[in-house]
């Protein structure tokens, strides 16, 4: 039958799950497939035949001139990550000096051979024979092996199963709800049966990353919903497939052989997260949401319990602003020059708590300094000269390692941390699981609301009914403040609704100065928020956003628990 219509591509993995590494993180799964990953399976199982087929290798090429697919890959719950202590299979009674001096010679030779051959184009010349014969005497066996009596003792006990070396692995997975993956290109196929050429490649590939992701593939020309996309703006960035990318692979086999490490080649694409539950749905966006340099806590200073989010956002406020150049720009102080608070986004200095998992204890873990998008470069300059003053001072008789940065609190102590400049071990220090699309939210911090509503907890019955409909109230226009539409369903508690939160009562109280210059005492609330359309975040609402409060943590409608890759992992 012949295959026409737009051209797509589904991976059904056979186990349920999918077992790949991601290029950035040894200890993270890979989630959705790259392309360039799919592509390179591909190629692998056109060369593994007896007989290349031509026509595969013209419809590898044609497939590489694509572009970025969009892709549909639903919901994948990650698998707790642990450690293996694998046994290497390259033990051996000679040292491992002799065994690199003895393939130093092999490539040698063999890239000379290769170097000759071009020269003469493809004729086996004298030398070229000279050279074979030299690289077969290399490969016999009696020249892979030492003199026993010259045998080093630790190397040959390295051959005993007790004396095996092991080195440390991780196999990290995901489970996705749908196991299955589709990639969709917006092209039509050429009428010259290269779809057909296509689907019979992939009906010989079985496997997709690890070896124990058995797959079965297929063309698919209709795509039922699309959940990644190609887009500048998007937030996650994918390997993708350039032109010459089989060429390119051909190129780097004929180094490594399928022996040295190597690289896969790809191209790198932001991808934009549509949506998991309806194409259609339209994604919100508050004004808070952009980009966030997070600070890890070293080991020692994570005794910091939730309830000092805004005392500690102060200090790294304070700290960050004396290393900022006169005078401090409004997007970062907050402020016009005659000191009254800014009307438009500015930067906001957020902690980290451990919140949402089985074991969370509300613990801080980090500080995020929060820069939306809507600041311009000016600002975000200053920011980052300031950050680096202080890397600098923190480390400038300290050259060997860098050193922890010293975030003083007054009497109360100093706290130690460093800037992330890679993934983050700790779960809950990754900016993406605070900026998941979802319709649901649930507060991690408490939202102080913008004026008060009365008393929650006492009066008579009708009073606190009227108090809690205020507070309700103040939550839905702390939503339209920051550019959201308003929620469809709101709850307000004095209790948190996500495990490792605080109830309100464990928290000082908050007073800030309000219209006319006088302090005014600000009620805080926990709050879940539904909205009709996803929203995606960063989401921090009510009056104490830019010092700490009221930072919002998506959820599942029906939450699914993140795996924690250990018992204190955050």
């Amino acid at each position: 039958m012949a295959i026409t219509g737009q051209f797509g591509i589904e991976v059904n993995f056979l186990t349920g799950r999918f077992v790949a590494t991601s290029h950035s993180d040894r200890r993270q799964p890979e989630w959705p497939p790259h392309p360039a990953r799919l592509f390179s399976a591909l190629v692998a199982t056109w060369a593994d035949s007896d007989d290349p087929d031509p026509k595969e290798r013209a419809a590898l090429e044609w497939l590489e001139t694509l572009g970025p697919p969009a892709i549909a890959a639903y919901h994948a719950v990650p698998r707790k990550v642990v450690s293996h202590f694998v046994p290497v299979n390259d033990a051996s009674i000679v040292s491992k000096r002799w065994q690199s001096r003895k393939a130093d010679k092999v490539y040698a030779l063999t890239d000379k051979i290769q170097e000759e051959l071009l020269t003469s184009y493809g004729e086996v010349t004298k030398k070229v024979d000279q050279l074979q014969n030299k690289l077969a005497r290399e490969n016999e066996v009696q020249n892979q092996v030492s003199n026993v009596g010259n045998t080093n003792p630790s190397s040959a006990i390295q051959m005993l199963p007790d004396g095996r070396v092991r080195q440390e692995r991780y196999f990290p997975s995901v489970t996705p709800v749908e196991p299955r993956v589709s990639y969709h290109w917006d092209a039509p196929l050429p009428d010259d049966g290269i779809g057909e050429v296509v689907d019979q490649l992939l009906g010989r590939v079985t496997r997709l990353g690890h070896s124990s992701s058995l797959v079965a593939c297929r063309v698919a020309p209709l795509l039922a919903k699309v959940t990644y996309e190609p887009n500048d703006d998007g937030g996650e960035s994918l390997r993708t497939v350039r032109q010459g990318q089989l060429a390119e692979l051909e190129l780097q086999y004929s180094r490594h052989g399928g022996i040295r490490p190597r690289s896969l080649p790809y191209t790198d694409v932001r991808y934009r997260l549509v949506s998991e539950t309806s194409q259609t749905e339209r994604l919100q966006e508050p004004n808070t949401a952009g980009e966030w340099l997070v600070f890890e806590f070293t080991h020692q200073s994570r005794a910091l319990p939730v309830t000092r989010v805004v005392e500690l956002a102060k200090a790294m406020r304070s700290t960050v602003f004396h290393y900022t150049d006169d005078p401090i720009p409004e997007g970062l102080s907050g402020h016009l020059p005659g000191g009254m608070p800014t009307a438009k986004p500015h930067i906001a200095f957020l902690p980290l708590p451990y919140v949402g998992f089985k074991h969370a204890d509300g613990r801080l873990l980090g500080i995020a300094v929060s820069i939306p998008k809507a600041l311009d470069y000016d600002v975000r300059r200053s920011l980052f000269r300031a950050i680096g003053a202080w890397e600098s001072k923190e480390n400038n008789e300290n050259t060997a390692e860098p050193q922890p940065l010293k975030l003083k609190m007054g009497a109360k102590g100093v706290v130690r941390m460093s800037r992330l400049r890679g993934p983050a071990t700790l779960v809950s220090l990754r900016p993406t699981v605070w900026n998941r699309v979802s319709r649901h939210w649930v507060s991690a911090t408490p939202i102080a609301l913008p004026r008060h509503p009365g008393r929650l907890g006492g009066g008579s019955i009708a009073a606190r009914k009227n108090a809690w409909a205020m507070a309700q109230k103040a939550v839905v226009d702390a939503c339209t403040h920051v550019g959201l539409p308003e929620p469809l369903e709101v709850q307000v508690s004095l209790n948190p609704f996500i495990v490792g939160a605080y109830t309100i009562s464990r928290y000082p109280a908050l007073i800030q100065r309000g219209r006319e210059g006088k302090p005014v005492r600000r009620q805080l609330v926990h709050a879940s928020l539904t909205f009709k359309d996803a929203v995606i975040g960063p989401l921090v609402l009510g009056s104490g956003r830019f010092q700490g409060l009221g930072l919002m943590r998506p959820m599942q409608l029906v939450e699914t628990e993140i795996p924690r890759m250990d018992s204190n992992d955050g």
